[in-house]
């Protein structure tokens, strides 16, 4: 009886990691889909965060600066929440939260 409980218990502790097996790593970052029109394909934009004064972004798991190069274009601008590029004549502007809208509070 004792050998039946223990095979049962052993067989119940194997099952519980591929029964997890499927779940997300909710540690894991978000994945940052690029507005539409406003980004190339491969462009996405996934945090922005600071060090001292000076902010960097992560592009396409890329850390660029301001004045550093994603692909074949240049970031010239760095805000709380989105990312500014020049390729040439065109401008791309990356938000980190292309769904999200501020507005004020009204008082």
């Amino acid at each position: 009886m004792a050998t039946r409980m223990m095979l049962c218990a052993v067989i119940v502790l194997l099952a519980i990691p591929v029964a997890w097996a499927d779940l997300p790593d909710p540690t894991a970052p978000p994945v940052a889909s690029a507005a539409q029109g406003s980004a190339s394909p491969g462009m996405s934009l996934t945090a922005i965060k600071r060090r001292g004064t000076q902010r960097f972004a992560i592009i396409g798991g890329q850390e660029v600066a301001v004045g550093g190069r994603y692909q074949d274009a240049r970031v010239v601008r760095i805000t709380e929440s989105e990312v500014v590029l020049h390729r040439g004549a065109d401008v791309t502007v990356l938000k980190l939260y292309p769904h999200v809208e501020k507005r004020l509070r009204n008082k």
